[in-house]
C-alpha cells in the first residue's frame, strides 16, 4: 500500500499506480493489490464497508451455537 502511495504522483490513476506495483517481482497481481488498499481504507474509516476485526467477529457468531 505505501509503494502504491510512493508511485501514485508517477501515474494517471490509482489503478495505473497499483499495475506498476504489482508488476513488481513478488507483489502478486493487481487485484489483490487493490483489495489490501480497500481493506486498509476501510480499516481507517475512510471507506464504509466491513472492518478485517468485524469480519471476525461475525464469523465467530456464525460458528458459535444458539
Amino acid at each position: 500500500m505505501r509503494m502504491v502511495a510512493e508511485v501514485r504522483p508517477d501515474h494517471d490513476t490509482e489503478r495505473a499506480a497499483m499495475k506498476a506495483v504489482a508488476a513488481r517481482p513478488g507483489i502478486g497481481t493487481t487485484e489483490t493489490l487493490r483489495k489490501w488498499i480497500r481493506q486498509d481504507e476501510i480499516g481507517a474509516g475512510t471507506r464504509p464497508g466491513t472492518t478485517t476485526e468485524e469480519s471476525v467477529q461475525i464469523k465467530a457468531m456464525k460458528r458459535s451455537p444458539s
